[in-house]
């Protein structure tokens, strides 16, 4: 009772060790499109309500684990210092413990987010789910938009910093409240922008439309080995998950791809992705 595909280009540039060098670089450009599937999209026992059964292709959307964009590489390299390498080669036992056996390694990762939209919150037609307080709870149903259009709504969405939080839409067209300590206490979009679906109606704000921010990540290594003897060596190992200590956003938040047009924590970021920096010291003797 349901379809989905998925198409992509996939492009990879590889360099196996050579010269000291190695490394990998891949890139992805896919869509991943789906009638049947929500934020839990990936367990095949969970379908989706219809939003009416007299015409399934309107469920028919972006799915929410489409990733358009990720391009992933790594890298290693050892150092050409010391015996052997280009330069230093002929430095002796102490020289060519100092300058010799670096190596350095990568990874950097980078990707658009998975899609959401802004929900009515509440079916207007066809309700099959069980009712919550008299509404009719329904997870693909887009909000009305009446005091704005689709284009200009999104021309509001990307990153805001507020003197008391971060947001993904523009503070512009919300009404904030902040607490006794300057932080946001709600966010809601102004009166008059968008409502709840007529009875008998769908609501015009397309399912799965926008990108929630993106997502990026550098992690960095750098390796010391000191040759104690002919079969021993000691190595010492510099690892830095995400150097940049860069923030990951995620909007929604918490696996949830909509946000309902009345929510009062309307457009503000409660959740981020990844860690923040860690660096991690390794000693190790190899024989």
């Amino acid at each position: 009772d349901a379809i989905s595909n998925y198409n992509a280009l996939e492009v990879e540039v590889r360099r196996r060790f050579s010269q000291g060098l190695q490394f990998q670089v891949d890139y992805t450009w896919s869509k991943a499109m789906g009638d049947a599937v929500d934020a839990q999209g990936n367990n095949q026992s969970d379908l989706v309500p219809r939003l009416t059964l007299r015409n399934p292709d309107l469920d028919y959307r972006r799915s929410p684990q489409d990733q358009t964009q990720r391009f992933v590489a790594n890298g290693i390299y050892d150092l050409p210092f010391g015996r052997g390498r280009s330069y230093f080669s002929g430095a002796n036992g102490i020289v060519d413990r100092i300058v010799g056996g670096w190596t350095v390694g990568a990874i950097t990762v980078w990707s658009t987010s998975p899609p959401f939209y802004i929900s009515a919150g509440r079916s207007t037609f066809n309700c099959t789910a069980p009712q919550v307080q008299g509404v009719c709870p329904t997870p693909n149903n887009g909000a009305q938009l009446v005091g704005i259009n689709f284009e200009e709504f999104k021309k509001n969405v990307g990153l805001f910093f507020d003197k008391g939080g971060v947001f993904f839409v523009n503070p512009n067209i919300l009404d904030i409240t902040y607490n006794s300590a300057g932080k946001v206490a709600t966010s809601k979009l102004k009166p008059g922008l968008m409502t709840a679906p007529a009875p008998g109606t769908f609501g015009n704000f397309p399912v799965n439309s926008l990108n929630g921010p993106n997502y990026f990540n550098l992690d960095i290594s750098v390796t010391k080995r000191i040759p104690i003897s002919e079969r021993v060596k000691f190595e010492i190992k510099v690892t830095a998950i995400n150097i940049l200590n860069h923030a990951n956003f995620v909007f929604p938040g918490n696996n949830v791809s909509n946000q309902n047009f009345d929510s009062t924590t309307f457009g503000l970021i409660t959740t981020q992705r990844g860690t923040a920096r860690n660096i991690n010291f390794i000693g190790q003797l190899r024989f």
